[in-house]
């Protein structure tokens, strides 16, 4: 591989360029990322623009949109307006009400952010991964790539066997529902809809079946207990074909 090695410790906090000479502190890794990684591109002078790469949801404020500012800064109240390149009907107005900065895992708050900072930030509530986030006086979209439709779906419906009740907390189907519609609100690309004449069952589609297992477990873990179907692939038409 044509690229710089650094031998790196997590546990002890040190980095070195060899393996047989053990590192001191982390000054080889961040004089690695300087000599190799280019600096974020952008002009600074520019109206706002972010890309938002990421979506994250919190009962308290809604939907918390992840970017990187591609152009000009961010700032607390500011007013913006949302568009998408892929979906020219896309024009919705919004003011940054919250934004963040990310500190290792923890987001801190901030007032203002420049180019090249990735942001976290609230008060969009239809916000999306694909949104352009941008200054009203220059309403650009920056190219991204589509987001894939689904092409697996499974049905989740509550536990109704036997052993039912003995292994989660979250049993019913208004639990399950819930739940499911709110991961429709970080995860774009999962589709929930609820089956005709079955109230305890919903049809969920995904990107695939590690996607859809994921979420299974993730569920689980969670404590809610329910059941589900085998995957169905999901067929489309394409110009008649």
């Amino acid at each position: 591989l044509d690229s710089p090695t650094v031998f790196c410790s997590g546990r002890q906090g040190t980095a070195s360029y060899s393996p047989d000479v053990p590192g001191t502190d982390l000054t080889p890794l961040f004089e690695t990322i300087v000599n190799y990684v280019a600096p974020p591109e952008g002009n600074e002078e520019l109206p706002l623009s972010v890309l938002v790469s990421s979506v994250e949801y919190s009962s308290f404020v809604g939907r918390i949109a992840v970017g990187r500012v591609e152009t000009g800064s961010i700032r607390v109240n500011q007013e913006v307006v949302v568009c998408d390149y892929h979906d020219p009907e896309v024009k919705g107005k919004g003011k940054i009400t919250a934004l963040y900065q990310y500190d290792g895992l923890a987001k801190t708050p901030v007032q203002e952010a420049k180019m090249g900072d990735i942001v976290a930030f609230s008060g969009i509530e239809d916000i999306t991964i694909g949104n352009t986030v941008c200054d009203p006086a220059r309403v650009e979209a920056i190219p991204f790539v589509k987001i894939s439709e689904p092409t697996m779906e499974m049905t989740f419906s509550v536990n109704d066997s036997p052993f039912a009740g003995r292994e989660g907390k979250f049993v019913t189907s208004r639990q399950l529902r819930d739940r499911l519609f709110r991961e429709t609100l970080k995860d774009v690309s999962l589709k929930v809809s609820e089956m005709e004449g079955a109230t305890d069952s919903f049809n969920v589609a995904g990107r695939g079946e590690m996607s859809l297992s994921i979420l299974i477990e993730t569920m689980r873990r969670e404590g809610y207990e329910l059941q589900v179907s085998p995957p169905r692939v999901l067929y489309q038409e394409v110009d008649g074909g």
